[in-house]
């Protein structure tokens, strides 16, 4: 195991806290901010899915066995796991989201919520998902017993958690964090028990938009630029994936022969 295995993904981790550190608590960050459409490029699809589709592809060239595990693989177990995200997740925001629902334009409202969030929520599983499996199974070894998907789990819940501390009011409370960390605790359940990450974005998005939806928050996105940015930070993660995966990896992701 050489030394980029073992920090590669807890680097990209650090920079993805002081990314959003900056952007949310410094005045450049701010004001760099305004210019509308840079964060979610910069940070959701730059360093929340590009970030990742590298990472996961390297581990994937150099482990071809660790694709379904690190959940970037797609078949029937996909399409049940997608299912059971729709179901359970649903189930978990009905009751909160009937009275939104039953208020004129309230479907139309969550919708667009559904819309605006999905591009956080893909680089949310990316990063805290993809990125903390491939570090844990560095670190762990790939085990795949109950015990290194416990350790995910745990891990990426509270790193999940202590990350909203570098967003703004009302994200950076410790009672928010906690909120977090129990949703996170079901997302990553969801994936390790599956290995599909698109499930695990489906329901990391229900999650969102029902979390949004009941607070009164709205987003600056309309839906439409939302899904644009979803579709674009998707292919961006196919690409940096397939690329890195087949050998066409940037010299300094290159894979050394541990």
């Amino acid at each position: 195991m050489n030394i980029t295995e073992r920090w590669i993904s807890p680097a990209i981790l650090a920079f993805a806290f002081a990314v959003n550190a900056f952007h949310n608590h410094t005045a450049l960050g701010a004001a760099l901010g305004g210019i509308p459409g840079l964060y979610p490029i910069v940070f959701f699809v730059g360093v929340g899915t590009v970030l990742p589709g590298l990472v996961l592809g390297r581990a994937v060239r150099r482990a071809p066995a660790a694709a379904r595990s690190l959940g970037v693989t797609l078949g029937w177990r996909d399409a049940i796991a997608i299912l059971a995200a729709l179901v359970i997740g649903g189930a978990l925001a009905a009751s909160p989201l009937a009275p939104i629902l039953g208020q004129p334009g309230g479907t139309r409202r969550v919708l667009t919520l559904f819309a605006q969030l999905l591009v956080a929520s893909t680089a949310e599983v990316g990063l805290f998902l993809g990125v903390m499996a491939v570090g844990l199974r560095a670190w762990l070894g790939d085990r795949g017993d109950w015990r290194s998907g416990l350790s995910l789990i745990v891990v990426s819940s509270l790193v999940f958690g202590l990350f909203h501390f570098t967003y703004p009011t009302p994200w950076n409370t410790l009672d928010t964090a906690t909120t977090v960390i129990v949703v996170w605790v079901g997302v990553s359940t969801l994936f390790v028990v599956s290995r599909s990450l698109v499930a695990a974005v489906l329901f990391d998005n229900m999650m969102a938009t029902m979390g949004f939806a009941t607070r009164g928050l709205t987003l600056p996105m309309s839906p439409t630029t939302g899904v644009a940015i979803a579709v674009l930070a998707i292919a961006a993660f196919i690409v940096a994936f397939s690329l890195v995966r087949r050998g066409g990896s940037p010299s300094h992701i290159g894979a050394a022969k541990g």
